[in-house]
């Protein structure tokens, strides 16, 4: 429990230091962020973090990264069309490639690289906090509520631990922080924060069941060993991976 507590507030202290510096040091770290998620998914997925299928991903990983820091927006939808394409056409010429080897890889480069991509396009924005606001407030308060008040399974085949009530904790707290903070930024429209904190805090339940499921069927505790007393990159970013795309379009459309 020490080496857990010593090794949350470590890291979560490093990565608010590096969110509020911004800047290409930002860039960087995410970049590698999302190259650890790779390698760890890849090791779960393909028995080898340097799959051919992990190395597609981290090719566009390495665009995107270099798309977001030479500001170069129009390439975006070009690469995303490359890299759908150059695995659609492996799986076409490579009679060793099945259908759900292709799903696999395109599944990892949507939840990791195309999901994490969103917090490097909030570099320097006061709206990225939102994204830690969020996600470790809803697990804090879902863990917290479900502790006092749980006794109905949320999804038991999948986390046996979450509860109901825990998952209404962790969206009226987040709900209650993301007022907080929008009332800190002086932003007033309450109607579409009410239904955008609601919704973010469901997307942050989800990327946390997702991971769950992965592990579940892959038969394995954690992503990988890289936080001494909470596994993997993975293990700690699920719930961020979904929640940063959310308050990204939530900014963009609506406020």
């Amino acid at each position: 429990m020490g080496q857990r507590v010593l090794t949350g507030f470590a890291g979560g202290a490093f990565i608010a230091l590096v969110t509020y510096l911004g800047g290409s040091l930002y860039d960087f770290v995410f970049f590698g962020i999302t190259c650890l998620g790779i390698y760890e998914l890849s090791k779960v997925f393909f028995d080898n973090g340097f799959d051919y299928g992990a190395l597609v991903n981290y090719f566009f990983a390495i665009a995107l990264f270099i798309e977001k820091v030479t500001e170069n927006r129009h390439f975006f939808d070009f690469f995303l069309f490359l890299y759908i394409s150059v695995n659609f056409l492996i799986f076409v010429f490579n009679k060793k490639v099945t259908i759900k080897k292709v799903s696999e890889i395109i599944f990892l480069g949507t939840y990791v690289v195309f999901f994490m991509y969103h917090m490097m396009l909030m570099n320097n924005s006061k709206f990225v906090w939102l994204v830690y606001i969020i996600a470790f407030g809803s697990d804090t308060f879902a863990y917290f509520t479900g502790k006092i008040f749980g006794k109905n399974k949320l999804y038991p085949e999948v986390s046996p631990n979450k509860t109901i009530e825990g998952a209404i904790g962790g969206i009226i707290g987040s709900a209650i922080l993301s007022l907080i903070y929008f009332n800190y930024l002086s932003i007033n429209k309450y109607f579409y924060i009410i239904i955008f904190s609601v919704s973010a805090s469901v997307f942050s339940m989800a990327g946390d069941l997702t991971a769950s499921k992965i592990k579940r069927e892959y038969g394995i505790k954690d992503f990988g060993k890289f936080l001494p007393g909470h596994g993997g990159i993975m293990d700690r970013f699920d719930s961020v991976l979904f929640v940063a795309p959310a308050v990204y379009y939530f900014v963009l459309h609506f406020l």
